[in-house]
């Protein structure tokens, strides 16, 4: 017998199955995942060193997390995102994947409605099937990038328990305005649903745009759901530490669901995440320029390029590429790969309703983008 049960309609990891379905040499260069550049904070790094060989890091921690780690974690939302909240309203988790999944399984069940903005980060829609709830997806602006509030509204059903929000967002790389925001939290208050909202790239953002924290708009903290993470903004990828900002009221269900799947964050990663907080944007702020100037190296190569429409990023590391005719993306990122040697993630596993292609340009240092930027030009040229 080979019975197969919820996880059947969900799609493989799309970028190890790109991967796997590709030629992948030891030339290629890396535009796929995002994955920062630069290294973590070093006192991070001492400090995950020192505590893995301690009880206290090779032992569990409760379950929300070590309380210097959450006492950390609410002094930097105090500061960098007027959030006010107690250490019984933070869980620190695996990273923000778990974080959303913690979520969504303490506040649905099977049956219920999730509502999505598209093109989206495809772990959501992905979470959202394997706890037997029903993804809503809402497209947004092909142009902007941005929802259409009564879009929103109209999706709104009996089944519906919350509306998610990813900004600044993977993967357009648009920055949601704020008045949008506090319409949507403003929606959700009035229809007693919960803002989840993913605020990983906080930190990733240029020009005039500024990152807000819809969990400000909400002073009681009762709707509001914020996910957090150390993966991009200290470059902390496989230690595997984010964190959920809770209404008091979820936090001893989403604790359920922490014990159930993981129990605790690895420990001596959260000893490092102490370090990382303390820090703040300021670690981000010595790469931020250099960030920026590859996003405008890219920006002025793909700007010219008559096949594709693209919009200079707001934030986060993406370039979403409205390609100019339709085309199996799929099977272009294939030929990037197999061809010239480039890794890019089709538009078709964030549920794009159009043709498109992310580009990520957080991964290398200037230098090595240029001949990323060579290579995509090429491929792009002569495929499209």
């Amino acid at each position: 017998m080979h019975f197969i049960g919820r996880t059947s309609n969900i799609r493989n990891a799309p970028i190890i199955k790109l991967l796997q379905d590709s030629k992948v040499s030891k030339e290629v260069i890396s535009l796929g995942q995002g994955i920062p550049f630069f290294r973590p904070p070093e006192n991070s790094i001492e400090s995950f060193i020192k505590n893995s060989s301690l009880k206290n890091g090779y032992s569990y921690s409760t379950d929300a997390g070590l309380i210097e780690l959450r006492k950390a974690i609410k002094v930097k939302l105090s500061i960098e995102n007027n959030i006010i909240v107690d250490e019984e309203q933070i869980v620190v988790t695996a990273g923000a994947n778990q974080g959303f999944m913690n979520v969504i399984m303490s506040i649905t069940d099977s049956g219920d409605e999730i509502i999505l903005i598209t093109p989206s980060y495809f772990n959501y829609i992905m979470s959202t099937r394997l706890v037997g709830c029903k993804p809503v997806l809402v497209s947004s602006d092909e142009s902007t990038n941005l929802p259409n509030i009564e879009e929103i509204k109209k999706r709104i059903s009996d089944k519906t328990r919350a509306i998610v929000t990813i900004s600044p967002n993977n993967p357009t790389g648009v920055v949601y305005p704020k008045n949008l925001l506090k319409n949507i939290n403003d929606i959700c208050m009035e229809n007693e649903l919960y803002h989840i909202s993913d605020e990983v790239y906080e930190y990733f953002t240029y020009d005039n745009n500024y990152h807000i924290s819809p969990a400000f708009f909400d002073k009681d903290m009762d709707h509001t759901i914020s996910l957090f993470s150390c993966s991009k903004s200290f470059a902390m990828s496989g230690y595997r530490i984010g964190c959920i900002i809770t209404p008091k009221h979820l936090f001893n269900e989403i604790l359920k669901v922490q014990d159930t799947i993981g129990i605790c964050a690895p420990v001596p990663s959260q000893y490092a995440a102490i370090k990382a907080f303390d820090l703040g944007s300021s670690y981000m702020n010595q790469y931020i320029s250099e960030i920026n100037e590859i996003r405008l190296l890219f920006y002025d190569v793909l700007n010219g390029l008559d096949s594709v429409n693209v919009n200079l990023p707001q934030g986060a590391m993406y370039f979403f590429l409205h390609l100019k005719k339709e085309i199996n993306t799929w099977d272009l990122a294939k030929r990037l790969i197999d061809e010239y040697d480039i890794i890019t993630i089709p538009g078709e596993v964030f549920d794009s309703n159009y043709s498109s292609l992310r580009v990520s340009f957080g991964n290398l240092r200037v230098d090595e983008s240029k001949e990323g930027i060579v290579r995509l030009k090429k491929g792009l040229e002569i495929l499209l």
